[in-house]
């Protein structure tokens, strides 16, 4: 039977049949190792990137619900990602415990599916079984782990892999058409990811490149003088200036990092590549950037020059935002190795390793330059072993060494070291022996298995490290996840709490709990689970908030208690019902941390609390009980030190700030608080002229502070501590 159909000319086409056939080992590899990760990703309990998961999810149930991304309810002033959009309609389904499962499920499919374009991309330079193998590669790497994140990484890579494919095949043979979906593709990836927004660059300076080694210009420079070429050059760098000045004015990262921090530009463009060469197996970065010098005995072809040429620009780009976004980072965030920005590159180089094992490597000075150049980044770049490392998953493997067989991180950096050294001599091995020779292809054959197997460990272990943490913190939260949501029936929901330092299992409470909808905090703390949040203020001394939520439910966290009824308790964690009416507070402990610690900052290292108590309704005799302890920390006791503390109390007031204050101090009292020890107090509430009681305050502060890393090296705590509140009440003189 034949397996062809007729087309004009006599040629003929292979028919739907052959062409599935022909797609079936293509088809089989996603499969497979879609399932692996669909595995690894049923085993992930909760989201683990914070607020950047949470705040996805708002985004995208808000799509779901209102055609509209919004943030708890107040829209988003920003474009929102198209994953928000991609993930929008699995918020229909029953409960967000089996949206989750859904959405990771969507997501690793979609970050596997970057076999395909990395398979047609590979087609244009190897055979189909190089192609296939290459493309196996490209999504066997460490990369892979976050295939089951709420976040852009799962659309954005296979995106970046099929525009940079539609780009080499317009630089191939441009027309109307293959520019179109080329640029096409450049605004979705950007719309995927800002940082794809560089992939536009990619076919310009592509275009750029075959213009100026085309045969027109070539015989008009064939013409130039001297000075010619001294405008050119001068030309040439008015416009790299004038790009660069441009770019200052729309990028503030790129103006602080290019002005002021030029170095560390260098130094994180070194770190990225290195984690990434590390995560790859270091050999498809030897032989793959060396790949692209073509061996000037090879006949010329316009696919491969497609293909080296949008490579070498992508490179160029990629590593340079790597170092802008690393070296900015540095100094507003905190100092990373930023991997997680240069995936992207991983089915280039592993297409340019393959093109190395089907057609032989490159020239030799482009071997001993990527040889050298790859020495440098992996010995330059530091190690981090934490499990997991979520910005470079690349060093997974390393980890993987540290952890499963106790190498050290000098013994570590010393075997990588000895890899580059052997990557190379295959390099250089393959240059010397003849192509498809059976010498050749063993040592190819046998290469191509160890990348494939360094890449899918990475993989596992980094997706390992990123599941044990997800189940730590599961572990953590009050079952079941969603019993906000049983309790409220999915009433609507506002959160209030104070000294939210850690918010995770806030947030992990808020993703599973769809019913809330607001998040308050009485300090302003709830800015750590991110926006849109709110502050509330005292409308009067009996504890009423404003303005009104608008809600059924209030969840008070972290030692709020009000005076409406509960419906529910879990842990620090209270649901109160208040039917769309005020929040009204019945006592409220502020300046408490979630570990019990009052602590001050380094503008202000006096540690401060107060305790108000707005509901006097039904207290009786009595007096205000403050006890406060430092039995947590017992230092040596020639290290050991005595803090004062000072407590005063007075009936509430409302200050100029709109923050409730004591009136008028009607009592204070001084104690001693030394290290290992606990002490306390006894205080007067204040009251009316008839005896009466009224609504009180008492302040507390503790100084001096200490910072434990500060007294003992080995420990991590560089918070200025005070004291430990393991009481502030009101103590009835009759009763409990």
């Amino acid at each position: 039977m034949s397996t062809a159909s007729p087309q004009k000319g006599g040629e003929t086409r292979p028919d739907f049949l052959a062409r599935f056939l022909a797609a079936v080992p293509l088809l089989v590899l996603y499969f497979t190792l879609a399932a692996l990760y669909a595995w690894q990703a049923s085993r992930r309990p909760v989201p683990t990137i914070f607020t950047d998961e949470v705040e996805l999810t708002q985004l995208s149930r808000a799509i779901a619900h209102t055609g509209e991304p919004a943030r708890r309810g107040v829209p988003y002033d920003s474009l929102a990602t198209l994953v928000a959009y991609l993930l929008a309609p699995v918020w229909w389904l029953g409960s967000a415990a089996q949206s989750y499962a859904t959405a990771k499920l969507v997501l690793v499919l979609t970050m596997t599916a970057t076999v395909f374009p990395a398979y047609g991309l590979a087609r244009m330079v190897v055979p189909k079984w190089y192609a296939l193998a290459a493309a196996a590669a490209a999504v066997a790497v460490p990369a892979l782990a976050y295939a089951p994140f709420l976040v852009e990484e799962p659309l954005a890579y296979p995106v970046a892999t099929l525009a940079l494919w539609l780009i080499a095949r317009c630089l191939e043979r441009p027309t109307w058409g293959r520019a179109a979906a080329a640029a096409v593709l450049c605004v979705v990836g950007a719309l995927t990811r800002t940082q794809l927004a560089i992939l536009v660059v990619v076919p310009v300076l592509g275009l750029l490149w075959i213009g100026w080694q085309s045969e027109l210009i070539r015989r008009w420079r064939r013409t130039w003088s001297g000075w010619d070429w001294v405008g050119a050059v001068t030309l040439a760098v008015g416009i790299v200036l004038a790009l660069a000045a441009a770019m200052g004015h729309a990028s503030t990262a790129w103006r602080n990092t290019m002005l002021l921090y030029k170095d560390r530009f260098v130094e994180h463009a070194t770190w990225a590549f290195g984690a990434l060469a590390i995560g790859v197996g270091i050999l498809p970065v030897v032989a793959g950037i060396s790949a692209l010098a073509r061996p000037k005995a090879e006949e010329p072809d316009p696919r491969t020059r497609a293909f080296v040429v949008t490579s070498i620009a992508a490179l160029g780009i990629f590593v340079a935002y790597a170092g802008v976004k690393g070296a900015y980072n540095s100094t507003v965030f905190g100092t990373y190795v930023v991997e997680r920005n240069l995936i992207y590159l991983c089915p280039i180089l592993f297409i340019a390793t393959a093109l190395a094992f089907a057609r032989g490597v490159g020239r030799g000075w482009a071997i001993a330059g990527a040889g050298i150049f790859t020495l440098i980044v992996v010995a330059r770049t530091p190690l981090h072993l934490d499990f997991p490392y979520y910005e470079a998953h690349g060093f997974s493997i390393a980890t993987l060494a540290n952890r499963e067989f106790h190498m050290s991180k000098e013994l570590i950096e010393g075997v990588l070291i000895g890899v580059v050294g052997v990557a190379f001599l295959v390099v250089v091995a393959l240059k010397l022996v003849r192509p498809r020779s059976t010498a050749f292809t063993v040592i190819a054959a046998s290469a191509a298995v160890v990348i494939l197997a360094w890449g899918l460990t990475g993989q596992v272990y980094a997706a390992q490290g990123e599941r044990d943490f997800s189940e730590f913190l599961d572990g953590g939260l009050p079952k079941p996840n969603d019993w906000v949501q049983e309790a409220t029936n999915g009433g609507s929901v506002v959160v209030l709490g104070q000294q939210i330092i850690d918010a995770t299992n806030i947030q992990l409470t808020e993703f599973f709990n769809p019913a809330i909808k607001l998040m308050w905090s009485l300090d302003g703390s709830a800015i750590n689970v991110g926006g849109p949040i709110l502050t509330p203020d005292p409308k009067g001394v009996d504890g009423t908030l404003t303005p009104v939520p608008g809600t059924q439910y209030v969840l008070a966290v972290n030692g709020l208690e009000l005076q409406a009824p509960i419906v529910a308790r879990r842990k620090d964690a209270v649901l109160y019902r208040i039917d769309g009416g005020p929040i009204k507070l019945k006592d409220a402990l502020v300046g408490q941390q979630t570990d019990g610690w009052m602590v001050g900052s380094s503008e202000d290292p006096v540690a401060r609390a107060s305790y108000t108590r707005y509901d006097v309704s039904a207290d009786g005799p009595g007096f205000a009980s403050v006890h406060l302890s430092r039995e947590n920390w017992c230092p040596r006791r020639d290290l050991r030190q005595t803090a004062k503390a000072i407590v005063r109390i007075g009936p509430v007031g409302i200050g100029p700030d709109k923050q409730p204050r004591i009136e008028r101090v009607t009592e204070t009292r001084r104690f001693e608080l030394p290290d290992c020890e606990a002490n306390g107090v006894t205080l007067t509430p204040p009251a009316a002229r008839d005896g009466s009681p009224v609504p009180w305050r008492m302040e507390i502060t503790v100084s001096p502070t200490f910072r434990p890393k500060d007294v003992d090296p080995s420990k991590s705590d560089s918070r200025f501590l005070g004291a430990q509140i393991k009481e502030a009440r009101f103590q009835p003189l009759f009763g409990s």
